[in-house]
């Protein structure tokens, strides 16, 4: 039984954890440039229409009302918890003013510390040790690349939050007898995890494991339980899954047909460039076991902490304390396994078996997790983003907590544990050493990450800018253009005359334009246009214009009749490009020129900066 004191301290901890992380992520999502993370226009549409239509999107009804990628996709037929919840965050904060493209991470900062709260509450149930349960929550919120997560729009969000909860149910299930609240709790998750992503799905077996294993109602109450659980259900994503059969039909309740319908007709690159690393002939063993290319190296980094677009990477730090936890998490189940066989050999066997049998089902999620992503890369494409691993997160953290545990009760620590407790003053509470410095470090990891790697990727320190001269491009002709898409183009002296016929026009230039372009660079664009619209170019190192690894893009926004446009384009390796003129369908545009500078940039000496500060520099 819960002690009634202690879970209600426990409720306690959890909203300060609650509402520490959430004013944290508030404050990154406001400050952190729009298009720097995964809320990038295909997400903010998939909010946008929820916020102003009130409803969820039917298609090919709405079409015309959404913005597909250049895979032929939309949001609007993914699950929807996390557009749901930026919609409603939205219209609850609308008084504030704030742009609406940055007012939607609100619903992923909200999310993402309500997953905290779970964290906390699951870990102290299962460890019953409120100092752990907080490790167990700092962990997981300042993972660099969850804090990331939630502060920018994005489907992640909802997966990470949907599985935390479902697990939280199951440690209850765990611990204590099937009541009808905790049922209706249970089928709630359920139903949420089948709203938030399909990387949230992978879980779903080993919750039926779980549930098979443990969910034992009293005798004679089967079927309440069960029937209280499916109103959960119904009430958590049911309802989606009603929603699409009744537009749909009984033949696609997840809309995969609706979604190959609408990707053929709003597909804009070639599908034989989309490919798995099965197609380079390489084995699904070599890839894993063999880490072909740095496969596990470069997903676990990304996982950890490879940010904006896997541009921006983390230190030593951040890397080594993360692959710690994952470790030690990873290898406690089997150490418990041997321990628990070679206990039962000796007769002397006092195994926790429920225990350790959950244990191990975190573990086979954390496997299972992988695997299934591994194969995804194999067999279909290659997109290493360790992020799709992070909706079971919470699993090699409860498991590094409860190797934690298990240490601090040994008998050598036993002997210890009177010189590294402390404190009997602050409010009854004994504060244990060791573990305030391991929380302190995680802390401090955090903070060298922000100091060293993000504050100066976003907010760079003063540097020095060499100037080369500009080299314009031959606009007078077509030579330099490769194809153009939804628009229809024309040369004279005056430069290239265009007309787009959609919202989505295309130019995609010659790879010789690539010899203009250095590591870094300045672009000046001349132009006249018949309206107001935003300007953007796009750069690959050959992959294709998809948002993925390798790619990027810059904008400029532009008014009616003349206009002077600078960009600014970090190129590494130019192999393709493309200028997308305008984002409006109908208008008019004379693109003048196009001129390229060379950039080299070098910070400025600490002396200058300081004289500078002082009024001795200029």
């Amino acid at each position: 039984m819960v002690n009634p004191q202690s879970d209600y301290s426990a409720k306690k901890g959890a909203l300060l954890v609650f509402f520490a992380f959430l004013a944290y992520y508030l404050a990154a999502a406001m400050t952190l440039p729009y298009g720097a993370g995964p809320d990038y226009d295909a997400h903010f549409d998939g909010a946008r229409f929820i916020y102003t239509e009130g409803r969820l999107a039917v298609l090919p009804e709405d079409i015309s009302k959404l913005q597909f990628t250049a895979y032929g996709s939309t949001r609007a037929l993914r699950p929807p918890l996390s557009y749901l919840v930026a919609a409603a965050a939205a219209k609850g904060l609308s008084w504030t003013g704030i742009e609406l493209q940055m007012l939607f991470r609100a619903g992923s900062a909200l999310l993402c510390a309500l997953t905290l709260g779970l964290v906390f509450s699951a870990a102290n149930r299962y460890l019953n040790d409120r100092w752990l349960a907080l490790g167990g929550a700092l962990l997981v919120g300042l993972l660099p690349q969850f804090a990331f997560i939630a502060s920018h729009l994005n489907d992640d969000s909802a997966a990470i939050f949907s599985v935390t909860f479902l697990i939280y149910c199951l440690i209850r299930l765990l611990r204590e007898p099937v009541g009808p609240s905790l049922a209706l709790l249970t089928g709630l998750a359920l139903g949420l995890v089948i709203l938030s992503k399909f990387t949230a799905w992978l879980f779903l077996p080993v919750a039926g494991l779980a549930l098979m294993l443990f969910a034992r109602p009293p005798s004679g109450r089967w079927w309440l339980s069960l029937t209280i659980a499916g109103v959960g259900i119904m009430l958590g994503g049911g309802w989606w899954i009603g929603f699409n059969i009744w537009h749909y039909g009984w033949s696609d309740p997840l809309l995969f047909n609706i979604g190959k319908t609408i990707s053929a007709q709003f597909i804009k690159i070639d599908p034989d460039q989309v490919r798995g690393f099965a197609a380079e002939g390489i084995s699904f063993a070599d890839l894993v076991l063999g880490d072909y290319k740095n496969f596990v190296d470069e997903t676990l980094i990304s996982a950890i902490g490879n940010l904006d677009w896997l541009r921006l990477r983390l230190g030593l730090p951040q890397y080594s304390l993360y692959t710690f936890v994952l470790a030690l998490g990873i290898i406690y189940v089997p150490v418990r396994w041997i321990r628990a066989a070679l206990s039962g050999l000796r007769g002397r066997s006092q195994t926790d078996s429920r225990r350790l049998l959950f244990d191990s089902l975190l573990l086979l999620a954390i496997v299972f997790q992988f695997l299934i992503y591994a194969l995804y890369e194999w067999q279909k494409e290659v997109q290493v983003q360790g992020k799709y691993l992070l909706p079971i997160v919470i699993c090699p953290v409860v498991l590094f907590l409860s190797w934690v545990r298990d240490v601090s009760l040994s008998e050598p620590f036993r002997r210890w544990r009177p010189v590294l407790v402390f404190g009997s003053t602050l409010g009854g509470v004994r504060v244990p050493v060791l573990l305030v410095i391991a929380l302190g470090t995680v802390v401090a990891v955090h903070v060298d990450g922000l100091r060293r790697f993000v504050i100066p990727y976003y907010d760079p320190p003063t540097r020095v800018l060499g100037l080369a001269g500009f080299e314009p491009l031959d606009l007078t002709t077509t030579a330099a253009i490769a194809s153009t898409s939804d628009l229809e183009l024309t040369a004279d002296d005056d430069g290239w005359h265009i007309h787009t016929t959609t919202k989505d026009s295309q130019i995609e230039l010659d790879a010789s334009v690539c010899r203009y372009f250095q590591a870094n660079n300045l672009i000046r664009i001349r132009m006249h246009s018949s309206g107001p619209g935003t300007l953007q170019l796009f750069w690959s190192n050959g992959a294709g214009f998809a948002d993925r690894m390798g790619e990027s893009s810059t904008t400029a926004k532009f008014d009616s009749g003349e206009s002077a446009l600078m960009l600014a384009a970090g190129i590494d390796d130019c192999k393709r490009l493309r200028l997308d003129p305008t984002n409006l369908s109908g208008q008019d545009i004379v693109l003048r020129s196009i001129s390229v500078a060379p950039l080299s940039i070098t910070r400025r000496p600490y002396y200058f900066r300081v004289f500078k500060s002082r009024g001795i520099a200029d």
